[in-house]
């Protein structure tokens, strides 16, 4: 896509713009009626307010969307940790991402859905852990191996009612699942959950 300076070089006076010149122009511009990728945009993290998981009339900080660039494959431990008042609400990993490290999204107030891609093999101890997350899909795509130790320990959790853990994992750490709201968990058959924290009114089924 052409730079505004380079369009307006096509509307100088004295020029006489082609079919194309108009067509590039008018390509620059979403339509309103355009449903915006936002996977297209080169926007920065923005924040928005979080609120107490007991009650939704009191702000408690401030919360940060963030998009992982495509190429980054390890994601450090405790370089997201939660400080004073400031949390990640969302996070979109990329599709090169290899592992994500011990305590990295630590004390959180992750919400809505996260998606964890199958180019991650390994998710190190805590990565996850917090009191305050409360999604409501967790997806783990085929190709993850390992989930260590309180990964997706998950205290508060209240609207994660279902799990599918792919065939590809096959090691689950002690309290992995440690999720109070779970229901239906969904796992390959030999998987040894026994010590996972899934609680015990949820059913599992072994495929």
């Amino acid at each position: 896509m052409k730079t505004k300076q380079e369009l307006k070089l096509y509307f100088e006076n004295g020029d006489i713009p082609k079919q194309e010149d108009f067509w590039a122009w008018q390509d620059s511009y979403w339509h309103k009626d355009e449903k915006l990728d936002k996977n297209l945009l080169n926007l920065p993290a923005y924040e928005e307010f979080v609120y107490s998981l007991t009650d939704n009339t009191e702000v408690i900080g401030l919360g940060r969307r963030i998009t992982f660039p495509e190429g980054t494959k390890i994601i450090g431990g405790f370089s997201f940790i939660a400080a004073g008042k400031n949390h990640i609400v969302n996070v979109t990993f990329p599709s090169t991402l290899e592992k994500i490290k011990s305590s990295a999204f630590f004390l959180q107030y992750l919400t809505g859905s996260l998606k964890i891609p199958g180019s991650c093999k390994i998710i190190e101890a805590n990565a996850f852990l917090s009191s305050s997350i409360n999604l409501s899909e967790l997806i783990l795509e085929n190709g993850i191996q390992t989930i260590g130790v309180s990964a997706f320990q998950f205290g508060s959790s209240k609207d994660l009612n279902v799990l599918y853990i792919p065939d590809s994992v096959n090691s689950v750490g002690e309290n992995a699942f440690a999720i109070p709201s779970l229901q239906t968990v969904s796992a390959k058959a030999g998987l040894d959950l026994s010590k996972a924290g899934i609680p015990a009114t949820a059913t599992i089924t072994y495929r």
